[in-house]
């Protein structure tokens, strides 16, 4: 039977896994940490674990909803849209359980005329065919060869910029508008227009129940086991990996591999052995975010208003309510610009998280609420901003990858880094590097 590595225990690493297993192969899942998960892991706060991301399961995640299926996880509660920020002065909020005329109304005028008239054509295409709003797709490549010359900065206007574009690139890359573009904003538009639900067991009951679908199949995990390097024998076309297991040198030889890293991280696995394909994978940008989940003694929320983005002048960009049953648990989000001017791998979580408060503070229930516990976050290569002209980059990476006999790649640099666009990349490098009839 083939055996296959997998390199990258999060979610593109779990869907290459899982679409391996469909295909009766041998797979062995390599994770650096101590559980898989990677930006999806969960953290326990006082008997509860709590995600730290992805746990919006939008309704289009067609993908994901069948691998959570196949591990037998079908148990959703409903999430909603809810949100608010400050325009001149006052809050505004847009409610999807609100009326609809009105949050029309109040979509046009932060969007403004130019905004309407640019981004509405490119929401049109998406809503008619969800394949496009992906990295890589072909209506945003035509865009990127366009525009990329342009930072959506260049592209969009005030108030779209400030009001709609930037709460989404901040949120969804870590980034500002000036360091976004268009050929790769069909990946968050797509996710600006679904709707949302939850997993009642969040997505550590999902990776809970992928271990017993892994274990009741072909899959091992290998948690805690980091790959060091990667080579292949050209004349057996079998690829060695060395990895360290509890501080000990290790090695294993498998007939495929596929990484499931960071483009930053796989260019540092690459560096020796494909130096060029290592320097072109560093073109892509990732930028930090810390995140912190804190449990407070009384609702910090109304229902009506669970959450808040905060503009370019602030490092918090989103303070939101866990859940839409948790209005005591408060998701603080800090990405952005100002917010890698103040906060770094060094800040301390309890002064990070007093910051975070002392900005939402005049909005929330927070300043005579008390803090009973909390978990923080803080990661370096926390959100993919991509890079211009992205379509192009990838081709060069695969031309520069294609030496490497045996060996593929997926990631969220390639269609995305929403879980549907990682399960879609995942398939997809499995059909590329098996064949689509294996």
């Amino acid at each position: 039977m083939m055996r296959v590595a997998v390199i990258g225990g999060g979610i593109s690493g779990i869907a290459s896994a899982y679409y391996l297993s469909k295909r009766n192969i041998e797979v062995d899942l390599y994770e650096s940490e101590d559980r898989i998960g990677g930006r999806i892991g969960s953290e326990e706060l006082q008997g509860r674990w709590l995600d730290f991301g992805g746990k919006n399961i939008g309704k289009n995640y067609r993908l994901f909803r069948d691998f959570v299926s196949a591990c037998g996880v079908n148990d959703y509660e409903y999430f909603g849209f809810n949100t608010s920020q400050i325009i001149n002065g006052r809050v505004v909020r847009i409610n999807k359980e609100g009326a609809k005329l009105l949050n029309i109304l109040r979509l046009i005028g932060m969007c403004g005329i130019d905004g309407i008239r640019k981004l509405y054509p490119h929401v049109r295409v998406i809503m008619k065919d969800r394949s496009q709003g992906v990295l890589d797709s072909d209506y945003f490549n035509t865009l990127s060869e366009q525009y990329d010359h342009l930072s959506l900065a260049g592209y969009l206007k005030e108030p779209c910029l400030g009001h709609v574009v930037r709460p989404v690139t901040v949120r969804m890359n870590g980034a500002e508008p000036d360091e976004c573009y268009l050929g790769n904003f069909g990946s968050n538009l797509a996710l600006v227009i679904d709707s949302y639900e939850q997993l009642k067991k969040g997505m550590h009951g999902m990776l809970d129940a992928f271990h017993l679908f892994a274990g009741a199949g072909s899959v091992r995990i290998l948690a805690g086991q980091r790959v060091t390097s990667v080579s292949n024998d050209p004349v057996s076309g079998s690829i060695k990996l060395d990895f360290l297991k509890r501080g000990v040198s290790e090695s294993a030889v498998y007939d495929k591999v596929i990484s499931a890293l960071s483009a930053a991280r796989l260019s540092a696995l690459l560096n020796d052995v494909l130096p060029e394909a290592s320097e072109l994978l560093r073109q892509v940008k990732y930028y930090p975010v810390a995140v912190a989940i804190v449990k407070y003694r009384r609702d910090v929320f109304q229902k009506s208003q669970r959450a808040m983005v905060f503009d370019h002048s602030f490092p918090l960009s989103n303070a939101g309510a866990y859940g839409i049953n948790d209005l005591n648990l408060v998701r603080y989000t800090f990405s952005g610009r100002a917010s890698r001017s103040v906060i770094s791998e060094s800040s301390v979580p309890e002064e990070v998280i007093a910051l975070g408060e002392r900005i939402a503070g005049s909005y929330f229930t927070i300043s005579d609420n008390t803090r009973e516990s909390f978990a923080y976050r803080y990661i370096t290569e926390g959100l993919c901003a991509y890079s211009p002209f992205h379509h192009r980059l990838l081709l060069e990476v695969d031309n520069k990858l294609k030496p490497f006999a045996g060996f593929g790649s997926t990631g969220d640099y390639r269609r995305g880094a929403s879980i549907e666009a990682c399960f879609r990349a995942a398939g997809e490098c499995v059909d590329k590097l098996l064949g689509s009839g294996s």
